[in-house]
């Protein structure tokens, strides 16, 4: 099977963020010469594209806003192991990831919430990011195929 590492949020959470933190890390952590379509330049901006770790492909897609980012996914599936991506609480998004990456097709499913968190309360976000950013490492450590 292969897993897929989704995480869910409203708008404006910092989802795109953490997922290319997380992008930048394993890039870092295995010594990856080069991605493939993969942009970590600006932790804010959007980007698709897969990571090579040995024989193992990691699928990164940080767009999960509307119909059309989160197709984008769609494109690399094949090629992964394992991805990581982005999509909001409910609607198109939500359906998309749920109905084409769930365990009855092949994929097993990590769900983290990215909480919402009142604007300006820095070190309560400081906190839930860095939690998130630990869970996702852990699911990552050990990489190697």
């Amino acid at each position: 099977m292969k897993r897929i590492i989704i995480l869910k949020g409203v708008s404006n959470t910092g989802k795109t963020t953490k997922i290319n933190q997380i992008a930048d890390w394993i890039i870092r952590k295995y010594a990856i010469p080069n991605t493939i379509g993969l942009d970590t330049s600006d932790f804010g901006k959007d980007t698709i594209g897969l990571l090579k770790v040995n024989k193992l492909v990691i699928g990164i897609n940080t767009a999960g806003d509307d119909d059309e980012c989160i197709k984008q996914i769609d494109t690399i599936a094949s090629k992964c192991d394992i991805l990581i991506c982005s999509c909001r609480t409910k609607g198109i998004t939500y359906q998309h990831i749920y109905k084409n990456y769930n365990r009855s097709l092949g994929w097993l499913e990590t769900k983290i919430n990215v909480d919402e968190i009142t604007p300006g309360n820095i070190a309560t976000q400081s906190v839930r990011d860095a939690a998130i950013i630990d869970e996702l490492k852990t699911w990552l450590t050990g990489l190697e195929k």
